[in-house]
């Protein structure tokens, strides 16, 4: 058959009804036309499609050359050509060096934010001015004098405190 809507050849004719009495079943100089015509290996298919077997059948060889038909039709596409792998990790070292030479450089002469809005503290007063020499309540003041008594007066202390007529 020639052109989409062509009138078919004699050999086509011939093909399709013989395929049309068994498409599995073709003699060795129809198989061979079949593999040549375009259209009557479409139209082998389309017999074996509405065959009553449980499961379709195709013809043999179908589809080892079906992939060479079908990229056959489609329009070519040149590969490009990938980039070498070293141009891959030149790249990336180089994005490396600049992100951590990056970061080092932004860490360098940076205060913390902390310190530097710190205000620095005014010197503490004097604080023996403003507080007691002990932290002692009221009563207690004349037992912190006693590391200040002579040796003299620390015994006549101890006498009197533990003589018996102070006790209760």
């Amino acid at each position: 058959m020639n052109g989409p809507f062509a009138v078919p050849s004699e050999a086509c004719a011939k093909a399709l009804a013989e395929l049309e009495a068994d498409p599995l079943d073709l003699t060795p100089g129809t198989a061979a036309h079949v593999q040549a015509c375009l259209a009557c290996s479409e139209a082998r298919v389309a017999w074996l499609a509405q065959a009553e077997e449980s499961a379709a059948q195709a013809p043999a060889g179908y589809f080892q050359w079906l992939p060479g038909r079908i990229l056959a039709k489609l329009p070519g596409t040149p590969r490009r050509a990938r980039p070498h792998l070293a141009l891959w990790a030149l790249a990336a070292g180089l994005l490396a060096a600049v992100g951590v030479g990056g970061f080092l450089a932004g860490r360098a002469n940076r205060t913390p934010m902390v310190e530097a809005t710190l205000v620095p503290p005014a010197p503490a007063p004097d604080t023996r001015e403003t507080l007691p020499d002990t932290p002692f309540q009221e009563g207690e003041e004349d037992f912190a004098l006693l590391p200040n008594l002579s040796p003299e007066e620390t015994r006549r202390l101890m006498e009197r405190v533990s003589s018996p007529s102070n006790q209760p």
